[in-house]
């Protein structure tokens, strides 16, 4: 019995039909639209899916070679005959892949190419996923950049929001060497450095994000940030006014109700703050910096009772977290007749 192996569209044709599909959702998306960031994760799901198929396939030609040569040991001397690798022309042609070029690809990759790139988006992004054996994809490189890209990125955020400046940076270095240019990686890599002292290069990248993106609201809310460290409190509320009227990033108007706090206390504005960081809370129950410095304002407002209420809400919520283990020093010092500084 001759068994014949299946064509490639029995095999590709699932994957093929994802691509299409995605590539279509692309060249009907906007860059404001914000189906973008859910069309990005389905795009990455798909290329961790036929990674894994490559990674099968590789094992399984590892197989097929091991085949090959127990049946050389066997045969090959004794019988006379011999089993030569097949060339590419004794196979059949529907069982070889075709090149996934957009230039050739079907109606709707192709439109999508176009529009992805008239987007400014870079070349390849179409094709997301590393091709199956004999399957070459057009800009490939760029877009596995791209990709691993991304877990640095999120890596990098991780460290920030656990107080790993120095990890942080570090991630955010490798996410831009596999991804130069990219607005969020560089935004979060002045945030680690801005947590760290840095304020000069810190300030460098955000006008650099700022310059191409000018309603970047992270970008906006780390300027205020720097701005507040250095003491101009009216410009750095213009820019953590702004993020919060965008309101486009979810962080970003946490962090902008956090920082406008944290502002409104050194103008010593005590109910400004305190509704600053009770509305950051609101939309970061999670945020024990907040709860550490609204611990602070209530303190220096009088409200004792409801500074040390704050501190304990915040020692409990993660023992592991620095914040934590501040508002812990924090309750360990009132208990023994101390005071919080009014500098951070």
């Amino acid at each position: 019995m001759t068994i014949l192996p299946p064509s490639a569209d029995d095999v590709l044709s699932p994957l093929r039909a994802q691509v299409d599909d995605l590539a279509r959702a692309l060249s009907a998306v906007t860059p404001a639209d914000e189906q973008g960031i859910l069309l990005k994760q389905r795009i990455f799901i798909l290329h961790r899916t036929v990674e894994q198929h490559a990674q099968l396939i590789e094992t399984l030609q590892g197989d097929v070679r091991s085949l090959v040569d127990g049946w050389k040991s066997r045969f090959g001397a004794g019988g006379g005959s011999s089993l030569t690798p097949l060339s590419s022309a004794a196979i059949p042609a529907q069982a070889i892949p075709p090149r996934l070029d957009p230039a050739s690809a079907p109606p709707p990759l192709a439109a999508a190419a176009t529009t992805a790139g008239a987007a400014g988006i870079p070349d390849g992004a179409i094709a997301v996923a590393r091709p199956l054996a004999g399957v070459a994809v057009q800009g490939q490189p760029r877009v596995i950049d791209e990709l691993n890209a991304s877990t640095f990125v999120e890596r990098g955020w991780s460290r920030i929001a656990t107080g790993d400046y120095v990890g942080a940076e570090e991630a955010l270095d490798k996410a831009l060497t596999l991804n130069p240019g990219d607005a969020h990686a560089e935004t979060l890599l002045g945030w680690a450095q801005m947590s760290q002292g840095k304020f000069d290069s810190a300030m460098a990248l955000f006008q650099h994000v700022l310059d191409r993106a000018p309603d970047h609201a992270l970008a906006h809310i780390n300027v205020g940030y720097v701005l507040l460290r250095r003491r101009h409190f009216d410009t750095a509320l213009e820019h953590l006014t702004r993020a919060i009227t965008l309101d486009s990033d979810r962080k970003a108007t946490l962090y902008a109700h956090y920082y406008l706090g944290l502002v409104h206390f050194e103008e010593r504005r005590y109910a400004e703050s305190i509704g600053a960081l009770l509305r950051a809370i609101e939309l970061g129950p999670n945020l024990i910096e907040a709860r550490f410095e609204l611990g602070r304002v209530l303190w220096f407002a009088d409200r004792t009772d409801d500074a040390i209420a704050a501190w304990r809400k915040g020692a409990d919520l993660n023992k592991f977290n620095p914040w934590s283990a501040r508002c812990r020093d924090m309750l360990a010092t009132i208990a023994e007749g101390g005071a919080p500084s009014r500098v951070a």
